[in-house]
């Protein structure tokens, strides 16, 4: 099934092969994108790779992330731009579509990237971020939704074939839907999800009702008091409900971001290339170290194959909306079983396409059968840095190693 047709609604991709969204650095000092994305995302197509979804584009200045580089789709004047990825990718031999993830990072991100204080449905500060952000008042909501569904209208303008809302890892749609976060006794608190309906119903009228919009859940969040797999579940059936074609399942928030991804924890590169660490004196870093990281480290959990399956099962089970399943997936018996079972419709994959962009062109010819990303994180903890995406291990022995496992 991996190769096959996927048909939904209002889109049919030439397999179930999706490259999840992941972060890549190639946005100018304006949100920009660089020629250099459309070449990346056109390698990934012509290497069997039948779903693309863009690294998360800010919607506005104010709901920009704290990585330098990130995309824009927030203003007219990026559409060009665009066009031009979206061009190169249309010349790979056959078609993929291409999703842009549009996204606001709520209160995750900070003053000094974004020149205001960081918006959130209640104040609530984030143990990461630490910054105190402004709880939204109804005309900012209103603001935000439809920022939502401008954004929505750029990409399509510029020729994607549809969206993905980031409804997960802690950004403002999922800080929405936290139970933990938005304490709001309006009628934004009362439903939760309103927000995001709001903002399904803003793209469908700003881009037309068969324009695919699909969304990306943290199953669970992982936090107390957050989104638990039972409530994952009835908010993707809500999703399918609202128009949603199909929900990507993840997990975690930014507060403790590698359980999101999992594996290694590169500490002396995150210390120097982070904005939340590497202004810090040397003092603090060093007293940090000793007593501050062994008890974040506690919080931190270890690397596992294919390890949202379980929750897309389980929403599989409570909702007949399509799944994308996401998260530790390296072999490809594993991929066909998942499949196979019906627990996911698709599978998505970030760092092993990071390490390997022929890798699912290799499955398909019997050339590998499982994907030698060691999970390093290295890839992960530059993205904030100025650097662009890349993998900083080595594909065969005679490649240099900077830095290994």
């Amino acid at each position: 099934m991996l190769y096959t047709e996927w048909n939904l609604p209002h889109v049919t991709a030439r397999n179930r092969i999706v490259r999840s969204a992941t972060y890549e650095g190639l946005g100018d000092v304006t949100g920009a994108p660089l020629p250099a994305l459309g070449r990346l995302y056109r390698e990934l197509a012509e290497n069997e790779v039948g779903t693309i979804i863009t690294g998360f584009c800010y919607t506005s200045q104010r709901g920009r992330a704290m990585q330098p580089a990130q995309c824009s789709i927030a203003s007219d004047d990026v559409i060009a731009a665009w066009k031009v990825v979206v061009d190169e990718v249309r010349r790979a031999p056959a078609r993929t579509v291409l999703l842009m993830q549009i996204a606001h990072a709520g209160l995750q991100t900070l003053p000094a990237v974004t020149g205001l204080a960081p918006f959130a449905p209640s104040v609530w500060r984030s143990p990461y971020f630490r910054s105190k952000p402004v709880a939204m008042t109804e005309a900012d909501i209103q603001v935000a939704i439809a920022e939502f569904g401008a954004a929505a209208r750029r990409a399509q303008q510029a020729g994607f074939d549809g969206v993905q809302v980031h409804a997960a890892h802690g950004y403002l749609v999922h800080q929405f839907l936290s139970p933990r976060i938005n304490r709001r006794r309006d009628a934004w608190g009362q439903d939760r999800f309103a927000f995001l309906r709001a903002i399904i119903s803003a793209i469908k009228t700003a881009c037309g009702a068969s324009f695919p919009v699909f969304a990306k859940l943290s199953a669970p969040d992982g936090v107390s008091g957050g989104i638990d797999v039972a409530l994952a579940c009835a908010y993707a059936a809500k999703m399918g409900e609202a128009g949603i074609e199909a929900v990507e399942v993840s997990y975690g928030t930014m507060d403790y971001a590698l359980n999101i991804f999992r594996g290694d924890i590169p500490l002396e590169r995150v210390l120097k290339y982070n904005r939340l660490f590497n202004t810090m004196p040397a003092w603090v870093v060093w007293l940090w170290k000793r007593l501050g990281y062994p008890s974040m480290k506690k919080h931190f959990i270890p690397f596992s194959e294919h390890y949202n399956l379980e929750a897309a099962r389980l929403i599989k089970r409570a909702t007949s909306v399509p799944l994308i399943v996401v998260g530790g997936l390296r072999r490809l018996a594993a991929m066909r079983e998942i499949l196979a079972s019906h627990d996911a419709d698709a599978v998505a994959l970030c760092r092993p396409l990071i390490h390997e962009p022929d890798l699912m062109r290799r499955f398909s010819l019997g050339q590998a059968s499982e994907s030698a990303c060691c999970n390093c994180n290295q890839c992960a903890v530059m993205a904030d840095h100025t650097v662009s995406l890349r993998c900083y291990q080595p594909k065969t022995k005679s490649e240099p190693r900077e830095p290994t496992c």
